[in-house]
């Protein structure tokens, strides 16, 4: 469904582009200045919204560590553009059948599912997926959050097929959550409603645990449910996490506003620096460690819990 949505709307851009480029020949605008503004188009409408959310989260955030120079926000807030563009443009819209890598049957391989956030579909995962040593190291597989403004609650159905499937298909006996944005809200509501037998670890990106000032201007239930100290992650809040939590935070992030809404009470926050919101999710430097943390080993008690549950399966097969 999103991805129809960003195909017509991705023409919908460039039929615009094209229009401008037109009219400004037509105005007299040497042809070469006209088809520059014509291709910029697409990128401004990325970037001019972006730069909005970056001034906003430096204006707001008081930490000491989160105050950076004119010229390295540019940079990053370019880097933001640039993946908006990508992900919005090309990779969710035209790309999102992207193949997987076979699946192992290997219980002592990380099985991995990743949870995308708020208009994104399983495409924002693709650099990650597509690249590197990742897919031969893990037992990987993406879920699509449908519909893509329903209930955060709504999207449990799906995440507890896409975990089963994922078992079944491993042999794990537990799987680690790796979530961006939204997507760990919708890990958390998955835990509350299912239970946290099938997860061992759950690793959140960007996610706005507390809120964000910027919900506001989203559509959707899921936009309403992610407003800054709303009654739904209160309520959230107050459920206790019964498996291990790892958050990652970036120090500039533009959309989690305030920043620290980024981390869970109680939990591991690993921060990053210099990345944007959607940017963390093509970074080098977040994949590395997220390969860190999916590989370490468990605390006892998951472990114990794992173990367990391999033990009796046998047990219920050998019967």
């Amino acid at each position: 469904m999103l991805a129809r949505m960003l195909q017509i709307s991705g023409v919908v851009v460039t039929l615009a582009a094209l229009a401008l480029a037109g009219g400004l020949a037509w105005l007299g605008v040497p042809v070469w200045l006209a088809l520059l503004a014509g291709a910029l188009l697409p990128l401004a409408i990325h970037g001019v919204p972006l730069a909005v959310e970056f001034v906003t989260g430096a204006l707001t955030d008081r930490r000491p560590i989160a105050r950076i120079g004119p010229f390295t926000l540019l940079r990053v807030w370019w880097g933001e553009t640039w993946r908006s563009f990508m992900v919005f443009n090309v990779d969710q819209p035209w790309r999102a059948d992207f193949a997987e890598s076979p699946l192992v049957p290997d219980a002592q391989r990380p099985a991995v599912l990743f949870i995308h956030g708020y208009m994104c579909n399983r495409a924002v995962w693709r650099p990650w997926l597509l690249k590197g040593d990742v897919p031969q190291r893990w037992n990987c597989a993406t879920v699509n959050l449908e519909p893509p403004y329903g209930s955060v609650d709504d999207y449990a159905d799906g995440i507890a097929q896409a975990v089963a499937q994922l078992r079944a298909a491993t042999g794990a006996a537990r799987v680690t959550l790796v979530c961006h944005s939204m997507g760990g809200l919708a890990a958390r509501a998955y835990l509350r409603s299912r239970g946290h037998d099938a997860v061992a670890r759950v690793v959140t990106i960007d996610t706005p645990h507390h809120g964000t000032l910027f919900a506001r201007l989203g559509k959707g239930a899921n936009a309403r449910q992610m407003r800054r100290a709303c009654d739904y992650v209160t309520n959230l809040a107050r459920s206790a996490e019964p498996v291990e939590f790892v958050c990652f935070a970036s120090q500039h992030d533009n959309l989690i506003v305030p920043r620290d809404a980024q981390v869970l009470a109680c939990t591991e926050a690993i921060w990053f620096e210099r990345i944007g919101h959607l940017a963390m999710t093509g970074s080098d430097a977040v994949l590395r460690r997220l390969i860190e943390i999916v590989e370490r080993p468990l605390p006892r008690d998951a472990e114990n819990d794992g173990a367990g549950e391999i033990v009796a399966a046998a047990a219920t097969a050998a019967g």
